[in-house]
């Protein structure tokens, strides 16, 4: 294995880079709301995101992450087509492009209503008011097709009325730029994380700014500037904490965590700084809202890595609901990983959390697909989110479940490999759905399930071909993006696993 793969050198690369800032990949949303801000002149003020979005065009003409998720390349290709045709000098191929962008919108105008998967966050509330500056503008689209979004958005909005927008934070703080512009959001300046940020989304920061003139926003925005200089903005920045607790947990799945390295213990340091003194966690330091998902994730990294943390466990109970644990206040639905996650954190001290265990089983239960797999919003791919309830559910047996329930699912991830030795959702294998789909079957294994031998083999072969990507978007956001380092340690961990196991064969 050594000789072929340098695991432990990767890993050591991949921590050293861990803690700070983040590795997400750029979104043709968020730099479409980046490249409409404007100087007080009225010149572009990011001119180079505005050219990211001519360079960065797909030969369909649309905008979005490289596998043709219908609401993804929808919200990203009506926001450049914005972006490009706001007053001003049109960009060099900027006419041309929004042709194409049209034409791209014309032809899938339906397609997001029949998509099984991929529904992007705020999509609802996003894709009615770009249509309206679309409209404004005279631009040849089918707007009937989008016409019932407009009482969804306001369905939406409802759930979070202006007031309490306006005094406390809220999930809807990070779709800031997809509510109607008022100058009172201007309240939301007292919202800003230490960086000027609004929720870490340069999309709202973009909207905050736009709607104050002024402020600590500008500075956080002309820093993003600076640290893609190429002019493509992530979806969101940073995601420090987020990025360290499912990457440690990836290596530490493949024993890729040698604690005498001086950059485990930094990144273990500077995870449990971040959990705080309540175990309570969001995707960045600065981040408003903390959510179930980070904190127990963190949780069980530390706890994995012999760290005190079982006195945090009570913390979690904060998100739950009666049904279910539920991400953020005024969720419609209870999201199928982070309650995963919830479930193996409480497992770690199953006595004293009985109840709430048995009712995220119940929860997740129903939730699944044909007896053997889950889909959950935060990505468009059931493999990563079966490899989670997977790990959970395991972990609750036997307390609260009998494992040959999971069989359909070993059944399941068996039958659905493909020819080249990989697993992909969306028409072809991606080095990151084989990660998972690889992951999940070592958990079987562990527990004396029979993989057969070439399945191990061919995965190794394709991760180890893919080990540097390239990692389609799948993570699902505002629009469709990539994590990278997540991605990477769990393409990473899972080939380490494939080799030991078929070496055993």
């Amino acid at each position: 294995m050594s000789s072929r793969v340098d695991a432990s050198g990767r890993a050591a690369a991949l921590l050293d880079r861990l803690g700070e800032g983040g590795s997400f990949g750029p979104c043709a949303y968020t730099t479409a709301w980046m490249a409409r801000l404007r100087a007080p002149d009225g010149t572009v003020r990011f001119p180079r995101a505005l050219d990211w979005l001519t360079r960065h065009q797909r030969a369909d003409g649309s905008w979005g992450g490289e596998i043709e998720l219908p609401h993804d390349r929808t919200v990203c290709t009506l926001a450049a087509i914005v972006a490009l045709t706001d007053p001003g000098p049109a960009p060099p191929g900027g006419e041309a492009a929004v042709r194409a962008g049209l034409a791209y919108l014309r032809d899938r105008s339906g397609d997001w209503r029949s998509a099984p998967t991929g529904e992007t966050m705020g999509f609802e509330l996003a894709v009615p008011l770009l249509l309206d500056v679309a409209f404004e503008r005279g631009l040849d689209l089918p707007y009937g097709d989008w016409s019932e979004l407009a009482k969804t958005r306001q369905a939406k909005l409802d759930l979070i009325p202006r007031e309490r927008l306006l005094a406390h934070p809220t999930s809807l703080m990070y779709s800031l730029e997809a509510v109607e512009p008022d100058p009172g959001l201007r309240a939301l300046a007292r919202f800003s994380g230490p960086d000027g940020s609004l929720a870490n989304s340069p999309s709202a920061t973009a909207a905050l700014w736009a709607a104050c003139g002024s402020g600590p926003a500008l500075g956080y925005l002309e820093d993003l500037a600076r640290r893609f200089p190429d002019g493509g903005v992530p979806s969101l920045y940073p995601t420090e904490a987020f990025e360290l607790a499912w990457a440690l947990h990836n290596l530490g799945r493949a024993r890729l965590l040698d604690r005498r390295r001086a950059a485990v213990t930094r990144c273990l340091d500077r995870l449990r700084e971040l959990l705080g003194p309540r175990g309570h966690l969001g995707l960045s330091g600065g981040f408003p809202l903390p959510d179930p998902d980070d904190s127990a994730m963190a949780i069980i990294v530390l706890r994995a890595a012999g760290r005190d943390v079982l006195g945090l466990l009570d913390g979690l109970l904060a998100f739950e609901g009666e049904r279910c644990f539920f991400t953020y206040p005024g969720e419609r639905d209870g999201s199928v990983t982070p309650n995963a996650r919830v479930l193996e954190a409480l497992a770690l001290c199953p006595a004293g959390y009985v109840r709430p265990m048995g009712k995220i089983v119940d929860f997740l239960l129903e939730t699944r697909r044909e007896d053997a797999w889950w889909y959950d919003k935060w990505h468009a791919s059931p493999y990563y989110a079966t490899a989670q309830v997977t790990s959970a559910l395991m972990s609750a047996t036997p307390l609260l479940l009998d494992a040959t329930s999971l069989e359909p699912t070993l059944s399941w991830l068996l039958g659905t490999r493909r020819p080249d030795g990989s697993w992909g959702w969306y028409g072809r294998g991606t080095p990151e759905e084989t990660a998972y789909a690889v992951l999940n079957l070592d958990l079987f294994a562990r527990r004396g399930a029979r993989v057969p031998a070439p399945v191990w083999s061919a995965a190794y072969r394709y991760l180890r071909a893919h080990l540097d990507g390239p990692y389609p978007e799948l993570w699902v956001g505002r629009s469709c993006y990539t994590p990278h380092d997540v991605a990477s340690s769990a393409v990473l961990a899972a080939t380490v696993l494939a080799a030991a196991h078929a070496a055993r064969r």
